[in-house]
């Protein structure tokens, strides 16, 4: 258990379940503005969470900017990841440039253990935030009226304790237990288009041609897909993914990534001498939707309120800026401008607004390029006129950056550019070979 001051009898001006980004940041925001928190975590740092092969965008290094986290913290040798290659079957590859955010043109497939430890250990700057780790939290507590107003937590030594607080965050995660236990209801979701996926990390691979620190994926068009991230220690994370419903990893769920990756040869060539490094992990049935965001003394953020799929590598970035969001209503709450019903709904407004024009991109990434098989002359005419296409790339790297509206990344000029030049450029080259 590690802790910046003993366990206090008076009510903590707010206690986190959670301690990693979404926490954290949290607690960090708070806690410079000198605010009594609790934060409790149930892993020991230093520790990765269970699963996670993350990207780390810039637009989420600049959110970490704003809490002082040093990039050479959390970063360390990690390259800078400038360039990433969609491939299609055989037919064509498309190349996107990472668009720069905050004065970076680079984001990093970052070491989540080093990054979730840093932002903890940044806690300790502020003598208002008591931390404690390796504790589980087993209820939640209410007063008369039904209110949430604590937690009952079992400590490393066994004891349990109960503990106060004007208000209790759940930053734990996808199967959040404050969710649960609060009652908060789904209030959207879409299980049409849910991924499974498994990975590892390998090294001795093979590097990627131009660039052998390219982000290399690999779509065969069949319901799957391979990606490919550079990462620390010269590893690489290898992320076989599908539709959920066509994703069978059996008991020997090994066998079965094995097999995936030998299924497709441009990723196999590349592994073919290399060495797989770590346990196999993996998640099922990835959840796109989101929860009632609070009630009576209690609200939730990061993947506790918001989830989706990992396709488009925004969980970390969405997690700092629902933090963001939460911070400023609850100081507000705090200062009495808002009731505590007011600061809720207006988080969850806000957190809507700035996170589901994205999730409803997401979702339509995950329709047309993993539910959707196209046809072989689609694939090699409309998809490869669009994907080849400078421009509709630029705009792809803006929307995955955060720097465009979601809403409005692909308008239809755009996608009709795309297929002019798309055609005209086959037609140069026709009139070249009968040259």
């Amino acid at each position: 258990m590690s802790t910046t001051s003993p366990l206090s009898s008076e009510p903590y001006d707010a206690i986190i379940v959670g301690g990693r980004p979404a926490g954290a940041s949290l607690a960090l925001r708070l806690g410079r503005l000198g605010w009594r928190v609790l934060i409790i975590e149930r892993a020991n740092f230093p520790s990765a969470p269970p699963v996670s092969v993350p990207f780390l965008m810039n637009s989420a290094m600049s959110l970490l900017d704003e809490l002082e986290i040093p990039e050479s913290e959390y970063a360390h040798d990690a390259p800078r990841l400038r360039n990433f290659f969609i491939e299609y079957k055989d037919y064509f590859r498309a190349h996107c440039a990472i668009s720069d955010v905050g004065g970076r043109d680079y984001i990093y497939t970052v070491d989540r253990e080093r990054l979730d430890s840093s932002l903890w250990n940044h806690l300790s700057r502020y003598g208002s935030v008591t931390r404690l780790e390796g504790v589980s939290v087993l209820d939640l507590e209410r007063d008369a009226s039904g209110r949430v107003n604590g937690v009952k937590v079992r400590l490393e030594d066994g004891s349990e304790q109960k503990v106060n607080g004007s208000c209790v965050v759940g930053a734990d995660g996808r199967f959040s237990l404050v969710a649960r236990q609060a009652g908060a209801r789904i209030t959207e979701q879409h299980t049409d288009v849910e991924t499974s996926l498994l990975y590892a990390y390998w090294t001795g691979h093979a590097p990627y041609e131009p660039d052998p620190v390219g982000i290399h994926v690999h779509a065969p068009g069949d319901g799957f897909s391979v990606i490919l991230m550079p990462t620390t220690e010269n590893r690489v994370a290898v992320v076989f993914q599908g539709r959920a419903d066509r994703f069978q990893a059996p008991e020997d769920a090994q066998s079965y990534y094995l097999e995936g990756l030998r299924r497709y040869p441009s990723i196999w060539r590349r592994l073919a001498n290399a060495t797989q490094v770590s346990k196999l992990s993996g998640m099922k049935r990835v959840g796109n939707l989101y929860r009632q965001a609070g009630g009576p003394g209690w609200v939730l953020v990061g993947d506790a309120f918001h989830q989706k799929d990992s396709i488009d590598a925004q969980g970390i970035y969405d997690a700092l800026l629902e933090s963001k969001l939460l911070a400023a209503a609850l100081v507000e709450w705090k200062q009495g401008t808002l009731s505590w019903e007011q600061a809720v709904e207006r988080y969850e407004r806000e957190a809507i607004a700035a996170t589901r024009p994205m999730f409803q991109a997401t979702l339509d990434r995950l329709k047309r390029e993993i539910y959707t098989e196209m046809p072989p002359w689609a694939a090699r005419s409309v998809l490869r006129w669009m994907m080849t296409d400078a421009e509709y790339m630029k705009r792809f790297s803006l929307l995955v950056g955060r720097r465009i509206d979601p809403a409005q990344w692909a308008p239809p000029g755009l996608l009709l550019g795309a297929l002019a030049r798309g055609i005209a450029g086959d037609v140069r080259r026709l009139v070249g070979r009968a040259d």
